[in-house]
């Protein structure tokens, strides 16, 4: 019995056990549950962390200060309002460690282990914490120590991590490009200054509101002030006297400067005619209609008033063999025609009327003389002729040369009236003597000399080769022609001249001297020499 009793008296105990033990298991469930749903970042600190006076569920400490705030953030995810981690950390470190909200920074010094490490190594109660490195950690971040939204959330103080790796990457890209940048803007700018020194200071020289680089550089600058389109009001026609029948010019009688040639010789084909215009960006740079009278360009297709080196070197050519070189000179007009300009500057208001001719031909070609050898010519040498103001000049520089084709060798300086088939020839030459320094001077002259009757230059000039532009029309009637002048001119045909400055490549212009020198005689010569 009385074992019967202690027997009976003991089931009870049973009962308190075995329902005990399932209360106990039943916990663990839940504990278990609550971390598991702690570590997937779905809840707050959970059980466990209250069990191991970790952070509280709504991200405050451990201490239990927390108010169940979440700031500014979400709440109910275990992440702190203002994006910091609410990673619970061990109770005996109590969280000495200081959050500072420093675009993210965090220092802590708590168990000293955080430097480095992932928070998925907290250390409650000295142990580590049985979540895997694999899983999320309490903060809201993957164990890579990235955030949700991909973004590192914090860089820890002297963490050399992935975040603080880029950004020093991103800083030295930037700083890279940044120099390179830097490196290309010096280098464009030493070229800028290179080409500035090389090219002539055309550009920004002050020079005279007149025509001054086809005349010998008198200075009517301040009339020129007053009136930017002088002489209108001296406007009249070639007289009577400036025409002459070519049977009354003697034969063999030469005139003007040049034409003394010896060696071999080259030519470029460029055509007749490209574009006309009434500017000089030689001697009048910027100033439309500088000229007060129409050019005929060949060569270069880009000259005008605002023209120089840099525009001409990246302008078309009508030349066959590329050469970029530009040559003009004041266009002949047909008096009984009508021309393109009237009423505008240049034309008609300046007292240039009439049919613009097209020449037949328009000849360059380039030509030996005395008895040195010729020396290539250099880039940019600018060389003018004649002068467009020769009657306010007392005809200084003067070297107009007209003939018919069936009597070349009858030159004169007047407008000749041909005869039979013959066709009016303008014959223009060039100085070929070069003071060896300069490609242009202010007056557009004193770089340049002709040679002497002989075809020599001084022992101190470098010889170079002499062209000559010949051009042949087809010859109104009577005295129905004229070239285009300065109002005050008059249309005298002593006015005529020429421009020209060298673009050819530096090959083009050895061999050209080669040809000269060897006695060759060549025709458009490529780029490549």
């Amino acid at each position: 019995m009385p074992r019967r009793g202690r027997h009976r008296s003991s089931l009870p105990t049973r009962l308190i056990a075995i329902v005990a033990a399932l209360l106990v298991t039943f916990g663990v469930v839940v504990v278990a549950g609550s971390a598991a749903a702690d570590d997937s970042g779905e809840g707050g600190g959970g059980l466990l962390s209250a069990l191991t006076g970790g952070e509280s569920s709504d991200g405050s400490d451990g201490d239990g200060s927390g108010d169940g705030e979440s700031g500014d953030g979400e709440s109910g995810d275990g992440e702190s309002g203002d994006g910091e981690s609410g990673d619970g950390e061990s109770g005996d470190s109590s969280d000495e460690g200081t959050e500072d909200d420093t675009g993210g920074d965090e220092t802590r010094d708590g168990t000293g282990q955080d430097e480095g490490q992932d928070d998925g190594q907290d250390t409650p109660s000295g142990g580590q914490d049985d979540r895997t490195a694999g899983r999320a950690d309490e903060d809201g971040t993957d164990d890579d120590g990235t955030d949700d939204d991909g973004t590192d959330e914090r860089t820890e103080s002297g963490d050399d991590g992935a975040e603080d790796t880029g950004a020093e990457d991103t800083g030295a890209e930037e700083t890279a490009r940044a120099e390179e940048t830097e490196r290309a803007e010096e280098t464009e700018r030493a070229e800028d200054a290179g080409d500035q020194d090389r090219r002539s200071d055309r550009v920004d020289r002050p020079r005279p509101a007149e025509d001054v680089g086809e005349v010998q550089g008198t200075n009517r600058a301040a009339a020129a002030a007053e009136d930017s389109f002088p002489g209108r009001d001296q406007i009249a026609p070639a007289g009577a006297d400036d025409y002459v029948d070519i049977g009354q010019v003697e034969a063999g009688s030469g005139i003007g400067e040049g034409g003394v040639f010896s060696g071999g010789s080259y030519t470029v084909d460029c055509g007749v005619s490209d574009h006309n215009n009434s500017d000089n960006y030689m001697a009048a740079p910027g100033k439309r209609n500088g000229a007060q009278h129409v050019h005929d360009y060949v060569g270069n297709r880009t000259t005008d008033a605002d023209s120089d080196e840099r525009s001409l070197e990246e302008g078309a050519t009508t030349c066959v063999n590329g050469d970029q070189s530009t040559f003009f000179w004041p266009v002949l007009r047909d008096l009984n025609g009508t021309g393109p300009d009237v009423g505008e500057d240049g034309g008609s208001r300046d007292g240039n009327v009439g049919a613009i001719l097209r020449p037949r031909s328009a000849q360059l070609s380039f030509h030996g003389h005395g008895d040195r050898p010729v020396e290539a010519m250099p880039a940019h040498l600018m060389i003018i002729m004649g002068n467009a103001k020769a009657g306010a000049q007392d005809q200084e520089n003067v070297n107009a040369k007209y003939t018919c084709s069936n009597a070349q060798d009858r030159v004169t300086d007047r407008y000749p009236i041909c005869s039979g088939d013959g066709r009016l020839m303008r014959l223009l030459d060039y100085p070929s003597c070069w003071d060896g320094e300069n490609l242009e001077t202010e007056d557009l002259r004193s770089h340049m000399t002709f040679p002497d009757e002989q075809g020599n230059c001084e022992s101190d000039e470098v010889p170079v080769p002499a062209l000559r532009i010949t051009l042949t029309y087809d010859q109104p009637a009577g005295r129905a022609f004229s070239i285009d002048s300065f109002p005050n001119e008059q249309h005298d045909p002593r006015t005529d001249h020429s421009d020209y400055e060298n673009l050819a490549t530096v090959a083009q212009s050895e061999r050209g001297a080669e040809c000269i020198n060897d006695d060759e005689q060549c025709a458009n010569i490529p780029r490549e020499g």
